[in-house]
């Protein structure tokens, strides 16, 4: 626990601290966005760099204002639905929006690296691989809503034997 020393004593109360990792990792893409920032300064100059990062705020701006239009549609779609006691909205539908809205605010935030992976949650292949990445993890779950890792197969004495050497 951090302490301050003050005119020779000792503080009581502890400096608010973030986790390392967090502090790692936002070191870690902010030198990855300098980098980056860097590198297209390069190759296409300074005003060429602020061109393209002004499109692409341009571009997070329209994937937001999409996004959140669409997300809007379809849940008066479901509400709709709801009240003729039909199936409302999917949780890949949802997964899938809020991957696209992420997307939209990646563009939105200075720095090609984060343009970069907006970009590619832009894309709806890659929506799709990350929600089928999420659904089948280790805290994911099928479609039917079943666990998908393995449960304990219990059986009785009877039902099981010992087999010495290798399986057939």
């Amino acid at each position: 626990m951090l302490r301050l020393r003050s005119n020779g004593t000792i503080m009581r109360q502890p400096i608010a601290r973030l986790p390392v990792l967090f502090v790692t990792y936002l070191a870690l893409w902010l030198g990855a966005e300098l980098a980056a920032f860097a590198a297209v300064i390069h190759l296409i100059g300074f005003a060429g760099a602020i061109l393209a990062c002004i499109l692409t705020t341009l571009a997070g701006l329209s994937t937001l204002r999409r996004v959140g239009l669409s997300a809007i549609l379809r849940l008066r779609q479901a509400v709709a639905r709801r009240a003729s006691e039909q199936s409302g909205l999917s949780r890949e539908a949802v997964l899938d929006g809020t991957l696209a809205g992420l997307g939209g605010v990646l563009l939105i935030l200075p720095g090609f690296v984060s343009d970069f992976v907006g970009l590619a949650l832009a894309a709806p292949s890659v929506r799709f691989w990350v929600t089928e990445r999420l659904k089948l993890g280790k805290f994911g779950r099928l479609g039917n809503g079943r666990p998908t890792a393995p449960r304990a197969i219990e059986l009785a004495p009877r039902e099981w034997s010992r087999r010495d050497g290798p399986l057939p």
